[in-house]
């Protein structure tokens, strides 16, 4: 198992030598720990503890996120967004906390997946209305798109929920109470940090 993930860890390293998608990589590991008498875990082990249920779900989720990308569905919601997002270059804070909020609705409809193939080819535009560089903007995405208020949101969160059995109830309690926080305590430090670097 530790050769595997060693030669996975260093394919993903090397992309760019080589330029198969981490993707690939990930999946090809994944199948090889999965296999009869190679892999680490019996036939029976697998029709018995996996949870297809929950790869359907994930499958499904990666499914829809790529057809709403490519379908330029997704450029049309965000396009649409930034006409109704107040971003002014004389308020700062307003802006910020303008892109977070849109970000988290476009995290409704694509989830944290397909967030960034929609918000950052926006980037530009975005940059132009609020007055920040395009690296601020791209930047500001990762926390929004990192808090989901719903556990669909962050496909590692359902399959870490099938895995440990946990109801879908308690799940969600979680992410709203970790949205919670973060929205109210982290966002205005991240506003803050974002300052002192000199980003805003």
């Amino acid at each position: 198992m530790i050769a595997v993930l060693l030669l996975t860890l260093l394919l993903w390293m090397t992309d760019s030598l080589h330029g198969i998608s981490p993707a690939w990589v990930g999946l090809t590991a994944a199948c090889f720990c999965l296999l009869p008498r190679i892999g680490f875990i019996s036939s029976d082990a697998f029709g018995s503890g996996v949870n297809f249920r929950t790869c359907l779900y994930v499958a499904a989720i990666l499914g829809v996120t790529a057809v709403v990308v490519e379908s330029n569905l997704g450029n049309t919601i965000a396009r649409a967004l930034l006409a109704v997002t107040p971003l002014h270059e004389d308020s700062p804070f307003l802006s910020f906390i303008s892109l977070n909020a849109m970000t988290s609705v476009l995290n409704f409809v694509v989830t944290a997946n397909g967030v960034p193939a929609m918000f950052t080819p926006m980037a530009q535009s975005f940059a132009e209305a609020s007055g920040f560089s395009v690296l601020t903007v791209v930047m500001i995405q990762v926390f929004a798109y990192a808090t989901p208020l719903l556990p669909y949101q962050a496909s590692p969160i359902v399959v870490a929920m099938g895995l440990g059995n946990v109801p879908a109830r308690d799940g969600l309690k979680l992410c709203l109470v970790v949205a919670v926080v973060s929205a109210l305590v982290l966002l205005p430090l991240n506003y803050f940090w974002f300052k002192a670097l000199g980003y805003l």
